[in-house]
């Protein structure tokens, strides 16, 4: 009896006229496809940086680190710990919310326009090569899904006029500060639309709560500065930026940092063409046919629901706008996305029920063309074809090289993919190598036989880019490696996802002192920070008094929560789903 009771449950729901089923095998696909990104993808220069800067972080106790809040970094570190040392594990949080995404966007259509156009925007989303592709160890992705989840909050609250939602609109609006910065960009955006909503009955109350809210998310990051610069005088890279405090500190890559400048969005500068067109191309680059039909989209939109797709295009084009006179870098544009995906369901939604019937059809076949466009650019990024070197090179470490061995890297392999790879073993790079047996006389213990393996870097450029111009360097490589051809064991060949060979390694008995792998630990720095923060940092600081210890602690506290929230927005996302769609039904 309770069988066929479940059986007539699962019929009802599968022919009910909810679209829960049709969201979750959209998610499920959403997961598996970024996912198989996830793995494959070679790692970029950025991910080296922030993906490496999130491990240990938790151990660490840190409020935030030199360029970025905490709240990613905490997560990335949490799950790269659950599901292992991999780049699955530490772009779990892209996959994962930007598979959450998928189910937001279909909220918010529904929410302003119709069921068909929130179903045509999530499918569009699900299958965006352009969104697939950067489910990388970055921000972007994450901080877009608690704009989004903001968003639908801040939608909620105008036309339901109810409190809870102000609240919950700009608690996640700061933990999407508290995941990337640039999400400041909304808070304006935001308040504006608030203020254009309700200017004829506007309850400034409501407002101040929403802004003071916000104000209590980012306690870690006023925190950390105040603390740091009564203690060391520094701040951190913005605020040193915008203030002028401890330039001297990261002058080493103030080449790297482009202010935002108004007129190089209209002109070329330094040899490159003016940042709105260069903006548009990068999303044109990734994503050509969502940027076509969301911008035929606009004008449909705009005349559905025109004051809540005014949100949606300022929440598009104030960033896109900012981002192009300062950052021109695809994974920073993918947050124009979920945005382009509702104007394009539009459009589809619009040729499925304007035009006459024989016509109807062009819409599915505009579909079709999202699908292929997807698998195009899916098979362009060689997403397919396999996983990438550091994958396999960390499942080979993972199986076969023991934690007290002495792990020597070819220089020619970029140090931030050493670090990734190599960050749980004592690793040297091989440029080291000579100071390492020229100070054996200064180092303590006796001399033994020490397990050594040797990873060659067999392109002989494994992620610089710079090493042909620079013979004498890539000489004196070659040197090492052909000492250990001779002197040791080959073991395997690592290949990247073309199949083609990227490392070597080799295994051998080195006479060093055992104090050598002290030596060896004792390089491990990247990027202003000690490896796994083994270590003092230059921007750890003391609190020397009562109130700035309780600073301290209530900042951490907040810190903690918003870590919290961050993940129940997870079962939020899924809660709000089915009591909408089940509400409807009703």
């Amino acid at each position: 009896m309770e069988e066929n009771q479940s059986i007539n449950k699962f019929v009802d729901f599968i022919f009910s006229k909810n679209n829960i089923k049709y969201l979750i095998i959209l998610f499920i696909l959403g997961f598996i496809l970024r996912s198989i990104a996830a793995v494959n993808i070679a790692p970029n220069a950025d991910e080296m940086v922030h993906g490496t800067h999130s491990l240990g972080i938790i151990d660490s106790n840190k409020l935030q680190i030199m360029d970025q809040d905490a709240v990613w970094f905490y997560l990335t570190d949490l799950f790269y710990r659950v599901f292992g040392e991999n780049l699955f594990g530490l772009r779990f949080i892209s996959i994962l919310f930007g598979s959450l995404s998928i189910i937001i966007v279909y909220l918010i259509g529904k929410e302003l326009f119709n069921k068909r156009v929130a179903l045509f925007a999530s499918l569009i989303l699900t299958l965006s090569s352009y969104h697939i592709t950067m489910s990388l160890a970055e921000m972007d992705t994450s901080m877009m899904f608690f704009v989004l989840l903001s968003m639908y909050f801040l939608i909620k609250s105008l036309k339901e006029q109810k409190n809870i939602f102000y609240v919950l609109s700009s608690l996640f609006l700061g933990i999407a500060i508290m995941t990337k910065q640039i999400a400041l960009l909304f808070v304006p955006i935001f308040i504006l639309f608030i203020l254009y909503y309700n200017y004829k009955n506007l309850k400034l109350r409501k407002l101040v709560y929403f802004i003071i809210i916000i104000f209590i998310t980012l306690v870690p990051i006023l925190t950390f500065n105040y603390l740091l610069y009564k203690d060391k005088g520094l701040v951190d890279l913005q605020f040193s930026r915008f203030l002028g405090v401890g330039k001297e500190t990261y002058s080493s890559i103030e080449a790297t940092l482009k202010p935002f400048r108004f007129s190089d969005l209209f002109f070329s500068y330094e040899n490159n063409p003016p940042g709105l067109i260069e903006g548009w191309s990068i999303i044109y680059r990734n994503s050509p046919l969502i940027l076509v039909l969301g911008l035929l989209g606009l004008m449909i939109s705009l005349k559905k629901n025109r004051d809540f797709s005014l949100l949606l295009l300022s929440s598009l084009l104030i960033p896109f706008i900012f981002l192009s006179g300062t950052s021109l870098l695809s994974v920073h544009f993918v947050f124009a996305v979920p945005l382009l995906s509702l104007f394009s369901a539009n459009l589809l939604d619009f040729v499925a029920l304007k035009i006459e019937n024989k016509f109807k059809k062009i819409s599915y076949l505009i579909i079709i063309l999202i699908i292929i466009s997807s698998i195009f650019f899916i098979q362009k990024d060689n997403l397919l074809k396999g996983k990438n070197e550091i994958t396999n090179i960390i499942e080979f470490k993972k199986d076969n090289i023991d934690d007290n061995a002495l792990v020597i890297v070819d220089g020619r392999v970029y140090r931030g993919r050493i670090v990734l790879v190599f960050n749980d073993k004592r690793y040297l790079e091989s440029t080291y190598l000579s100071d390492l047996i020229k100070n054996q006389d200064k180092l303590n213990g006796e001399f033994a036989s020490l397990n050594t393996y040797f990873i060659e870097c067999a392109t002989d450029d494994c992620g610089w880019g710079t090493i042909n111009n620079q013979h004498d360097f890539n000489q004196s490589m070659e040197d090492i490696v052909t000492f250990f051809k001779n002197n040791s064991r080959f073991l395997t060949t690592i290949k990247d996802s073309y199949d083609e060979d990227y490392f070597k390694v080799y295994n051998t008995k080195l006479n060093l002192k055992e104090s050598s792998l002290q030596l060896a630990d004792s390089t491990h720095s990247w990027f202003y920070y000690p490896v796994r923060y083994m270590g003092e940092s230059f921007d750890d600081y003391k609190t020397k008094n009562f109130f700035d210890k309780s600073l301290d602690l209530i900042a951490h506290y907040i810190l903690y929560l918003e870590i919290l929230i961050a993940l129940f927005s997870i079962i939020l996302t899924f809660y709000i789903l089915i009591r909408n769609e089940n509400k409807n039904e009703t």
